[in-house]
Order: C-alpha cells, then sequence, then structure tokens
C-alpha cells in the first residue's frame, strides 16, 4: 500500500520515494527492506529532500548518489575548487597581497564549508556567516571580503547564476586613524636631538622623510639612479614589503621634488652609499641612498629605525608617542599650511587626485586659509547689503 502523502512507497523488497521537482513528480527506488526503520529513515530523506528543494539547493548526488540522474548530473565544483581556481587568476599579484588572500579564504572555507557546491551558497548562508563570526576588526572583515567578492564573482560568471549572493553584503564602517602630524617646532627638536645622539645616517634618514612625505617601504628602497641632481627631483617607483621590492599601490611612478632639507639630507648620505656597487644593477642604478648604521647594509623595513630611534627620542623629548609613518603626514600639513596647491601636493604623495587630500587633510587646508576666504565671503555680503556695514544696537526699542 501507498503512502504517496508522506512521499513514501513500501515495496515488497524495496522502498520508494516521492517528491515534486521543477513540477515534475520524481520516484526513486531505495534498495532497502521495507522494515520499520527504514521506513522511518525514508521518511527523513524525503523530508531533506523537499527542503532542499525549496530551497533551490537540491543535488542528486547529495541525496541519491546512486542514482541514475545523480550520474547524469555534471558534478560541480565546489567553494573550495573556487577559491582556488580564483587565487589562479590572480598570480599577477605581489607576493604579500597574494598571501593574504590565501589566508583570507582559507577561513572563507572553514566557515563556509569548501565541499559546498556554489549554488547552495546563498545570500542568507552567507549573511550568517559574516555576522556570526568575532571579527577581530571593521578593518579585517572589509578585508576578507575582497576576495570573497571575487571568488563569487569569477563563479557567477561560469555558471549564470540569476543573482550574486554578495550583493547586499556591504562592508562594515570603519574610521581610520586621522593624520596626527607633527609640529614644525617637533620635528626641530626631534631632527636636533638625532644630529646631536645618532649617526648622521639616522638623522638623514629621518630629514628627508619629513622634507619628501615619503612612505617607509619607498625610502627604503631609493637608489641614487633615481636622483635627478638637475631637475633636483627623485623618481618614485617601488616599494619594499615584506623583503619583497614590488611597484607602488597606484602603479605609477611620481617625481618629487628636493627641498633643501632632503638636498642636505642626500649630501650626508653620499659618501657612505653612492660609490660602488655590488651587482650589475647596482652599477647601472648605483646602491639603496639610506642605509642601516649597525650592519651597513640597505635598510630591510622600517621597524629598526622606530624601535631604536624614533620611539626613544620621543620619549627622551616629551613628545606624544605617535607612528614614525606620521612623518608623511607631517609633509602634507605642512604643504597645506604653506599655502601649497592641493593637487601638487597630492602628486608629490602620490595619491591619484587631491581628493584624498581635501577628505583626510581638510583641517589643514581650512588652516592655511587664515581668514582669507572668510573675508572675501563677508566683503560679498556688505556689497550686497550696505546696511549690514553698520554698527547693529541691541537695545530694546523705546516704549511710546
Amino acid at each position: 500500500m501507498g503512502r504517496e502523502g508522506r512521499g513514501v512507497e513500501l515495496r515488497e523488497k524495496s522502498i520508494r520515494v516521492n517528491f515534486t521537482l521543477d513540477g515534475k513528480w520524481q520516484r526513486v527506488r531505495l534498495p532497502l527492506p521495507p522494515t520499520p526503520a527504514n521506513e522511518r529513515y525514508a521518511e527523513k530523506l524525503v523530508d531533506r529532500v523537499r527542503k532542499a528543494v525549496a530551497r533551490g539547493t537540491f543535488e542528486w548526488a547529495d541525496y541519491f548518489p546512486d542514482s541514475p540522474q545523480a550520474k547524469k548530473t555534471k558534478p560541480a565544483h565546489s567553494f573550495g575548487e573556487w577559491c582556488d581556481l580564483w587565487l589562479k587568476t590572480k598570480g599577477r599579484l605581489a607576493k604579500n597581497t597574494l598571501a593574504q588572500y590565501r589566508n583570507a579564504l582559507e577561513i572563507w572555507k572553514e566557515l563556509l564549508g569548501k565541499d559546498k557546491p556554489m549554488e547552495q551558497l546563498t545570500h542568507a548562508v552567507i549573511a550568517a556567516a559574516v555576522g556570526d563570526h568575532p571579527w577581530k576588526s571593521a578593518k579585517l572583515l572589509n578585508n576578507y571580503l575582497i576576495p570573497l567578492r571575487g571568488v563569487f564573482a569569477l563563479a557567477g560568471r561560469e555558471l549564470n547564476l540569476a543573482r550574486d549572493p554578495m550583493e547586499g553584503i556591504e562592508n562594515s564602517k570603519h574610521q581610520p586613524p586621522p593624520p596626527d602630524p607633527l609640529s614644525l617646532t617637533e620635528m626641530a627638536d626631534i631632527l636636533s636631538y638625532m644630529r646631536q645622539n645618532f649617526d648622521p645616517r639616522v638623522h638623514a634618514y629621518f630629514a628627508f622623510a619629513f622634507a619628501t612625505g615619503l612612505r617607509p617601504e619607498e625610502m627604503i628602497v631609493l637608489r641614487w639612479g633615481d636622483v635627478d641632481w638637475n631637475h633636483q627631483t627623485i623618481r618614485v617607483e617601488r616599494a619594499r614589503t615584506k623583503n619583497e621590492v614590488k611597484d607602488l599601490k597606484t602603479y605609477n611612478a611620481r617625481d618629487v621634488d628636493l627641498v633643501q632639507l632632503a638636498r642636505e639630507a642626500l649630501l650626508v648620505m653620499k659618501p657612505w652609499t653612492q660609490l660602488g656597487g655590488e651587482t650589475k644593477e647596482d652599477e647601472l642604478m648605483g646602491r639603496y641612498v639610506f642605509q642601516n648604521p649597525v650592519t651597513n647594509r640597505p635598510w630591510n623595513d622600517e621597524r629598526s629605525q622606530r624601535d631604536h630611534y624614533w620611539a626613544p627620542t620621543l620619549r627622551r623629548l616629551g613628545i606624544r608617542h605617535r607612528r614614525a609613518y606620521q612623518t608623511r603626514h607631517t609633509y602634507a600639513a605642512t604643504a597645506l599650511m604653506a599655502g601649497a596647491n592641493p593637487a601638487y601636493i597630492a602628486r608629490q604623495m602620490g595619491h591619484k587626485n587631491a581628493k584624498m587630500l581635501f577628505t583626510v587633510y581638510a583641517k589643514w587646508i581650512d588652516g592655511a586659509d587664515r581668514g582669507r576666504e572668510r573675508a572675501k565671503i563677508e566683503a560679498a555680503l556688505k556689497k550686497e547689503n550696505p546696511a549690514q556695514g553698520r554698527a547693529i544696537s541691541h537695545k530694546s526699542p523705546a516704549r511710546s
């Protein structure tokens, strides 16, 4: 006797389950004897199948791997396989960036299931995984979402997904720390202390940082071949991150003007590093400009400068601690306060345009005005309303 209502039919020597898929009635024979235990198993199986059909995640191979339909169905790539495939498409990225993406995707494989078919990773599933995981910071989550979006974009093109499940999963709000530049007095005190207490190469390094606004990873790979004494500029076209020399973030080299403080720093370094070369590239380009006075080798990163010279100097002078990276922000703030054109400053610092300058350094742009723009507005208002220029009495009108 059949039991179609529950989707289970007990046969003489087997059990048959029934369900509807894409509007068609499906019947599947289970090679199980019709015992009470097997009947209960079949009922639970039908229940899981119907729920999967309702969610749109049903796959024949998941529930009936020995069925003819499962054998005809082309096996879909799992989420983990799509992650690996996407990483291969990014093989030209810097090694450090590629490693960060790989680490992020390993986390997503754990959260979403590396063996899950892509079709089962719906928007709701991903949103739940994002919201439930205790991320260390909003910035970390935002960085991890970058490769995840890439994986689903790649898979979506091949699988013709009607909708990207990442749509609507937004970045978390993240407020980057604002610039915290040093004053000109603090800068002068720092450089004076370094000149008196450290090797000249240390003073030259930080003087050049203050005077050019270069990032630390750009400074440590600056070569003498990048210096143009005739035009008093340097060419900035590479950076070193985690022992890897790579192109700049914007992939655009830039020429930075050398003010007197920067030129003096280079003159200090000439006797130490300009002459000689150890490789063919050194012979053509010249050695790296800046050098660790302890090892007499180029700086490998920014940690030694920071730990051995920058931080102790600020402590000794009683200056509130800032990252050594604030030399870059000090350059930008000083240039803006001096009235330099923001577009020029943006080019010097390697920004694509002046938008970031107006967004990040608005406080110092306003400070550079020194009241001139307000005076213009006041003059215009007085011109339109001459009465505004006369003194206004705040006395109450006399009663009649």
